[in-house]
This record gives structure tokens, sequence and C-alpha cells, in this order.
């Protein structure tokens, strides 16, 4: 699980996060950044980046629904009734009774993760199509070249190990599975998300009306990775704030 260096976690501002995962978030952040500065990336492969890490995301919180075992709340019962996929909702586990050492998929999240999938699945894809029609409607937005594919694999892949890192520093060797609920793990990338894209799309028809310059992309590539910065350290603090108050799952 790595080295006790790589399990500490950061002090003061930067919350209960791992410093091995910050580290591996802005690290990812940078491959953007040189994108932009050295390859000439265009606002939509930015987009489409973006696009393709917002499915990293929801890959790899169905393993965290899976392994979730703590008891939901009255809030985290409430915000999974606002999803509805295929006009149903989805019946959430009771919290075990015991926890295992060991973070073992839990058989009754399957049908909480299954849930996920198709809801967050479908999100995923409308919003693909909005990212690869976005230069019918902002002209100076350019468009994916062939060339720019090799770098956006890599950088896609750079997304993978990042949420890798910190699924396995933050989730698994921290103990966040112990603590958190399917409920709150189905609602919490949407978060993360829409308020990281919506901010990304308004700013990508800002920079396009005003002219596509370096300067104006490598702003766009640092705000995103602010939103990311702070939303990554939200939640691990809320998921530790868990912890420090004693909560654990307990039969309802």
């Amino acid at each position: 699980m790595g080295t006790s260096g790589d399990r500490a976690r950061l002090p003061g501002w930067l919350g209960r996060s791992r410093r091995a995962a910050v580290l591996a978030l802005l690290a990812t952040n940078a491959v953007p950044l040189l994108g932009v500065v050295i390859f000439g990336w265009s606002v939509q492969t930015l987009l489409v980046l973006y696009w393709l890490e917002s499915g990293v995301v929801g890959a790899f919180n169905v393993p965290k629904v899976r392994r979730a075992h703590g008891a939901e709340t009255a809030a985290s019962r409430k915000r999974a009734l606002r999803l509805k996929s295929n006009g149903s909702t989805v019946s959430l586990p009771e919290a075990p009774a015991t926890v295992p050492d060991e973070p073992v998929p839990r058989p009754e999240t399957r049908r909480v993760a299954r849930f996920f999938l198709g809801h967050y699945g479908g999100f995923w894809l409308v919003h693909g199509a909005f990212v690869f029609l976005v230069p019918l409607f902002a002209g100076g937005a350019g468009r994916l070249g062939v060339a720019d594919l090799p770098t956006l694999v890599f950088a896609t892949l750079a997304a993978v190990v990042s949420h890798g890192v910190s699924y396995r520093e933050n989730y698994l060797a921290a103990g966040a599975w112990r603590r958190v609920s399917p409920g709150e793990r189905l609602y919490a990338p949407y978060g993360r998300v829409l308020v990281m894209h919506l901010t990304i799309v308004v700013g990508a028809f800002v920079v396009s009306a005003a002219g596509t310059s370096v300067a104006a992309l490598v702003v766009m590539v640092l705000v995103k990775t602010a939103l990311d910065l702070r939303a990554h350290l939200r939640e691990h603090e809320r998921e530790g704030r868990r912890s420090s108050e004693g909560e654990r799952p307990v039969a309802q």
C-alpha cells in the first residue's frame, strides 16, 4: 500500500487526504497544461479530456459503492431518491451488523452499483454528445485532431492512475469504506463532476469567444485544477470527519 511517507495525511488546509493522492491529482492536472503549452491543444481537446476523466471518476465509484459499509443517514437516503433511472429509484441496503477487516464487496450493494452505472452512464453519454457538438456553437473552440490522440490517451491514463491512487490511499488504506454508505457513494460523483464541468464549459465558451490564446487556455486549466483539488479535499474531509466523530455502521 505504499511507504509510511505516502500514507501520511496532509496537514492544515489540505485536510485529511493522503499526500500521495493529492500529488497524483496535481500531476495529472499538469498533463493538459503541457498539452496546451507544448502541443497546442484546442478548447475542444480539453473538454474531451475532462469528459473522459469524468468517465474515470464514475468507473472508480463502482468498487467504492460495492465496498461501502457505512450506515445510511436521512440525508443520504433523500439525496439517493433524487436520482431516477428509467423512472425508477433504487432501494439502499441496511448497514451490516459487523464490519469485516478487509474491504470486501457487499452482495447487497450490487443493485446499487448497477443503478449507478445506468444513471451515471446516461449522464456521461449525454455530456459527451454535447462536448463533441461544441464546435458547432463556439466557432473558436477548435476541433480534436488525430495528432492530439496520443497525448490525449496519455492524459487519460494519467487520470486513471490519479484516481486509482486516491481509491487505494483514501478509500481503502485510510478506511473510508468502513464509514461511507452506499447511498453517499451513489450520489458523490455528481457533486464533484457537475460543478467542475459546468464551470469548465462556461469557461470554454468565454475563451472561444474572446480568442483561444495560450494564456486563456492555461487559465482555464488552472481553474479546473483548483476546482478538482477543492472537490477532492472536501470529499475526504467529510469522510475523515465521520471517522473523528467515531461514526460506525450499525444495524438499523
